[in-house]
């Protein structure tokens, strides 16, 4: 990715953010004729992103190579998911994700404009074969609500306390495709 110019003086390495390095590794099998089982394990190496990575708590400028960063670990992801073939022209799903929390406590003031700490996923979606060249895909995800809390990185200004920072989601997706 190339850098974020608009804010060369925030993240570290002059506005630099890129991509993570991420791998993965999924299997999926046919338990019955009509029911698909996935099981996915992804990697995710923040590490390597300085802008990211770095702890919020460094005694350097901002934007500078060393600087702040979100401070976030690196983390694992499992997927489960499974697919139902109900009858013709009805297809079922179901997936649960589970991942690690990013975010420590000594970095909640800093991820307060990027607070990753969701860490459980459950989703349900379903298409239906509307014709046989038009389809409608309905899928629904709930995020489950985490939060992390820590001292606030202004103590040393003002008695500032603790700060949380907390994150849930609900997504609802509709979709019609059509094919020719």
């Amino acid at each position: 990715m190339g850098k974020f110019d608009k804010y060369a003086g925030l993240f570290a390495g002059g506005g630099s953010f890129d991509i993570p390095e991420n791998y993965a590794l999924g299997l999926s099998f046919k338990a019955t004729p009509t029911v698909l089982l996935a099981l996915d394990y992804e990697r995710i190496n923040y590490a390597g992103v300085p802008s990211i990575a770095n702890p919020s708590n460094v005694m350097a400028p901002l934007g500078s190579s060393g600087g702040p960063g979100f401070g976030w670990l690196d983390v694992n992801v499992w997927k489960l998911g499974v697919q139902w073939e109900a009858m013709p022209g009805l297809t079922l799903r179901a997936g649960y994700n589970r991942t690690d929390n990013p975010v420590q406590s000594r970095d909640v003031s800093f991820n307060i404009i990027a607070p990753g700490v969701v860490t459980t996923h459950f989703t349900l979606g379903g298409t239906y074969a509307l014709s046989p060249t038009m389809d409608l895909t309905v899928a629904y995800m709930h995020a489950q609500n985490n939060s992390v809390t820590g001292a606030s990185m202004f103590n040393a200004q003002m008695p500032a306390g603790n700060e949380t920072i907390r994150m849930y989601q609900d997504s609802l997706g509709v979709q019609v495709g059509w094919r020719w």
